[in-house]
């Protein structure tokens, strides 16, 4: 077993891929059950006789040989709940050309079914100004939406038409996606609402990929290669409809590695890193650092079938 401390390197943003880095940002801190179509059954972790400490993650954002951002996630469990937290911040030339930060936070309960959400906030403070939302899960599903500035006249038609009822919020997408044994990872569609939009995670398993160091000091070791697509489904403009047709984002590349989370018998499958292509060329996310407690996670193996 293997722990890694990655050296760091630089990226930028691209606003061609907006929509997508957002919903991928959010989503990493980290990753729905409910609206979700086609996933097997989530195997949760029986309970543990003393809570497992937080999981703490840090992520930093390069493309083009200019650092972008980084950010921090904490995820927290009792038996039957969960809290996940993220911040983020522009850095390198990017802070001195679009000064950004945001944050965002989810809280729900975690059953045999798998988490359930009940409250998502998002906050962001850029050169385009400062823009909040909060959304509150009722006993039937449906969000109630406080936003500011105020949804969009396609975005509160999106929340009207029923599509948002039973979705699950970004970040507990991510802790679906990381609960799910190795063998299951990455085989799952998932309907997300993000306040504004709806959209499906399609997730789909490219295979095993053994990581080695290299020149951005990306984590070594086992993972589970993905190919994630964000597809919309509602709440998008008609100007990044129109964008898409004549220039479609391509699949984000996704790797998750699995790690031992103390006090429990179950690994938690973590995105250690993701590449998507920008106008400013390959864009690359990675994990920089993972610990529970103020120790280091260790790496957990795959099985040979993986």
């Amino acid at each position: 077993m293997r722990y890694f401390i990655s050296t760091t390197r630089q990226w930028t943003h691209s606003s061609r891929n907006a929509a997508i880095s957002a919903a991928i940002s959010t989503t990493i801190s980290t990753v729905a059950l409910f609206g979700l179509v086609g996933a097997a059954p989530l195997e949760t972790p029986a309970p543990a006789t003393s809570q497992p400490a937080p999981i703490n993650l840090a992520y930093e954002f390069y493309a083009a040989g200019f650092q972008l951002a980084s950010m921090q996630a904490t995820a927290r469990f009792t038996d039957d709940s969960y809290s996940i937290s993220s911040s983020g911040k522009s850095s390198g030339l990017a802070e001195t050309i679009a000064r950004a930060r945001f944050e965002s936070e989810a809280t729900g309960s975690l059953g045999r079914a798998g988490p359930r959400p009940h409250r998502f906030r998002n906050f962001s403070d850029t050169r385009f100004g400062v823009r909040s939302l909060e959304m509150i899960r009722d006993g039937n599903g449906t969000f109630d939406v406080t936003a500011e500035p105020e949804l969009e006249p396609q975005q509160a038609a999106a929340l009207r038409s029923g599509l948002a009822d039973g979705t699950l919020d970004p970040l507990t997408a991510i802790l679906y996606s990381s609960l799910r044994p190795a063998a299951a990872v990455c085989t799952e569609k998932l309907r997300v609402f993000d306040g504004r939009r709806v959209f499906n995670l399609d997730f789909k398993r490219k295979g095993a990929e053994v990581l080695t160091p290299g020149t951005e000091g990306v984590f070594a070791g086992d993972t589970v290669k993905c190919e994630l697509n964000y597809v919309p489904l509602a709440g998008q403009s008609r100007e990044w409809k129109l964008e898409q047709a004549r220039n479609p984002t391509p699949p984000v590349e996704l790797w998750m590695a699995p790690f031992r989370r103390d006090g429990t018998n179950a690994d938690v499958m973590i995105p250690v890193r993701m590449q998507l292509e920008s106008e400013w060329g390959t864009a690359v996310i990675h994990l920089v650092s993972v610990e529970a407690g103020g120790h280091a996670l260790m790496q957990a193996s795959l099985t040979p079938a993986q």
